[in-house]
């Protein structure tokens, strides 16, 4: 009998996508149920723009994971994205209640509830997620955990990650349309660490990128927390707007150039050459004989050097340039592209390893892809909060009731 089942929708700018986890009785890990995707409609950079034509798409995804699997578990959690994502830090003190001077949890619920109100630029803006980066009792050494301590005063600093209001209210009332009651909503980019980061990853210091259709999100972790969060505006179909206009060809020829030539960095060379053959003919640096495998390369190189040009940025904005020990991960449809490893090492200066989901029972092949790594994260996190782990927790669905009743 199953014991739990979680479903986990990424809603992203060209395709939404759905995974349903589920754990059965006597077994540890969890198994791929069903899996489902729908193109995706009225949406733009990650944001709902139409919230009927973005529904149609929900129901479609959701009625595909169903023919999948034969059932929809009940719980359903949605990833938010898009460029309203942002993080913002901040700190709060306050006395510590007890007569002794020793730090209760209630304390601690104070001090992040001061830093809270403490936050700047908050105006239109939700907050998805609280989370406690660490605790000072009278500016002594900080500690995760302060409990049981004692002192006068306890500060708290706390990072807080924020969607645009409008685009929380365009994702609540797409998904009433759809007819979807969800549990909880959460930063995408932040569940996403769950099926593509190690636990020791997130201690030593690691960066998660996904490359979307759209756009590219950042997440750092240090000491097994979120340390930082940016969404960029540029993705992979940036690079087939590229190409389209290099080549002067449509989209849709563009997309499949990019998808079966596309490459970057060293494998240029390797991949311009024939494997086997003494010969070799001006045709073979040709794409469908017309377009250049060199030029190819370089427009790619190009559009992907302004999207780590600004990977580089946040983490000089952060100050964490050359000190990320596990390096970077990618995932999303764009780590896909051949010689991306590479090109990330030279350009960042710090390993890189593109992360294909983890091997999992059920439908297994269906999301061992990069591009799978958003949906299957949603619900992997998911699976954690029905285990009852508090930490990083999103707006439930309390919070989605009570906001549907504002909603026209």
């Amino acid at each position: 009998m199953r014991q739990r089942g979680t479903v986990g929708i990424d809603l992203g700018t060209e395709t939404i996508k759905a995974v349903a986890l589920g754990i059965e009785g006597g077994e540890k890990e969890p198994r791929v149920l069903g899996v489902g995707a729908a193109i995706s409609r009225g949406m733009r950079k990650g944001v709902i723009l139409e919230p009927q034509e973005a529904a149609s798409s929900i129901k479609e995804a959701l009625d595909s994971l169903l023919k999948s699997t034969g059932i929809v578990p009940p719980n359903i959690y949605v990833g938010l994205g898009g460029l309203g994502l942002s993080f913002q830090k901040s700190k709060g003190i306050v006395a510590i209640s007890r007569a002794d001077g020793q730090v209760t949890k209630e304390d601690q619920k104070r001090a992040i509830e001061t830093s809270e109100t403490n936050l700047t630029r908050i105006q239109n803006k939700e907050i998805l997620h609280r989370v406690p980066i660490s605790y000072r009792i009278d500016n002594e050494v900080p500690t995760h955990d302060a409990v049981g301590l004692s002192g006068i005063k306890l500060e708290a600093e706390v990072l807080f990650i924020t969607s645009q209001l409008q685009h929380v209210k365009s994702v609540i009332k797409a998904l009433e349309e759809a007819g979807v009651e969800t549990e909880e909503l959460v930063a995408g980019p932040l569940a996403l660490a769950e099926t593509a980061l190690a636990k020791r990853d997130k201690e030593v210091g690691a960066m998660l990128v996904d490359i979307g259709s759209a756009t590219t999100s950042v997440v750092l972790f240090e000491e097994g927390l979120p340390y930082s969060l940016e969404v960029l505006p540029f993705g992979s179909s940036n690079i087939t707007h590229d190409i389209a206009m290099g080549f002067r060809i449509d989209l849709e020829e563009a997309e499949k150039i990019k998808l079966n030539y596309g490459f970057v960095g060293e494998t240029s060379e390797a991949t311009s050459q024939p494997k086997k053959s003494s010969r070799h003919s001006p045709k073979d640096d040709l794409v469908y004989g017309q377009y250049s495998k060199k030029e190819l390369a370089e427009i790619i190189e190009a559009r992907l050097s302004d999207i780590f040009e600004l990977i580089e940025k946040h983490l000089k904005k952060v100050e964490r340039v050359g000190l990320l020990p596990a390096g970077v991960f990618i995932v999303g449809g764009g780590a896909n592209l051949p010689g991306i490893e590479n090109f990330a090492k030279e350009y960042l200066k710090l390993a890189a390893k593109v992360v294909e989901p983890d091997a999992l029972d059920g439908f297994k092949e269906k999301v061992k892809n990069p591009a799978w790594a958003g949906a299957l994260g949603i619900a992997q996190w998911a699976l954690e909060m029905e285990s009852g782990s508090p930490l990083l927790r999103g707006r439930s669905g309390s919070f989605v009731k009570w906001l549907r009743a504002f909603l026209p």
